[in-house]
């Protein structure tokens, strides 16, 4: 059976996100850990897209991070995963 769901370019399905959850997104060898402050809300545009977004906060800081993601193009979203897949977190600056 075929999986249609939602996912992020680090496999995370959107659906399956929670408030508290804790999510780490990779980027040109850096890593940024935050934490759900908001479920994904899924919203058909006018042209027919649909798009996901929710809100995180980056640990260690009181900054947060205002994630959409457009099915479709996961490859143009963020490369979100729910472990340490490749290095310790850190902030990006």
């Amino acid at each position: 059976m075929l999986d249609n769901r939602a996912r992020t370019k680090g496999g995370v399905i959107l659906e399956d996100i929670k408030i508290g959850d804790t999510l780490y997104e990779y980027e040109y060898g850096h890593c940024i850990k935050s934490v759900v402050l908001s479920q994904p809300k899924r919203k058909e545009t006018a042209d027919g897209e649909i798009q996901w977004t929710w809100t995180s906060e980056i640990c260690g800081t009181e900054d947060t991070i205002d994630y959409m993601l457009t099915e479709g193009y996961q490859h143009y979203g963020p490369n979100l995963y729910d472990y340490e897949a490749y290095i310790k977190p850190e902030r990006l600056r």
